[in-house]
């Protein structure tokens, strides 16, 4: 079960990426991007992803909290600018994607061919990540990095209240289910 339960965590970790746009852009030496994707529109709204990825939305959405001077907002623009520009490269190189069918059937021939390139994927994206986390990082003065510890605390309180929050609205709706 333990496999299965890894497996189902590699491919919810690789289709977070984003498709094959997400993959190649992965597999670059590139740092992270944390490009805002236009999704179709709904009812006159559009949909958008913002921030990008796991660590660098976290540090972005935090320094929203952090009274940035406009030198610095300035800096992480022109980083994010960069790193899109990189990852648009990467991309425009045409790597090719995971087999996601071989890597949803453990029976498949090419499935070990395939988990081991969505775990290199994923050591890559969270490389890249760190990578343009720390650059953004960098941007900030020393009284703005001792706040980031609490600022990241109440986000995660937070965080922790909507999600306690959503349990109790369908924790009735699956009590009978099961």
């Amino acid at each position: 079960m333990k496999l299965n339960r890894n497996v189902g965590l590699l491919v919810l970790a690789v289709a977070s990426i984003g498709g094959a746009a997400g993959v190649a852009y992965a597999q670059s030496t590139a740092p992270a991007t944390t490009t805002t994707t236009t999704a179709p529109e709904h009812g006159g709204h559009m949909w958008h992803r913002h921030h990008g990825d796991l660590l660098v939305g976290m540090t972005l959405r935090a320094t929203k909290q952090l009274n940035l001077t406009a030198d610095q907002q300035a800096s992480i623009k022109t980083i994010l600018t960069t790193a899109r520009a990189q990852a648009k490269a990467a991309h425009a190189s045409g790597q090719a994607p995971v087999d996601m069918a071989a890597l949803g059937n453990p029976g498949d021939p090419n499935y070990a061919t395939a988990l081991q390139s969505a775990k290199t994927l994923a050591a890559t994206r969270i490389q890249n990540e760190s990578e343009l986390q720390g650059q953004i990082y960098n941007v900030l003065t020393a009284d703005q990095k001792a706040q980031l510890p609490a600022v990241l605390a109440t986000m995660k309180a937070q965080a922790q209240q909507r999600r306690a929050v959503w349990e109790q609205r369908h924790a009735t709706g699956t009590a009978g289910a099961g």
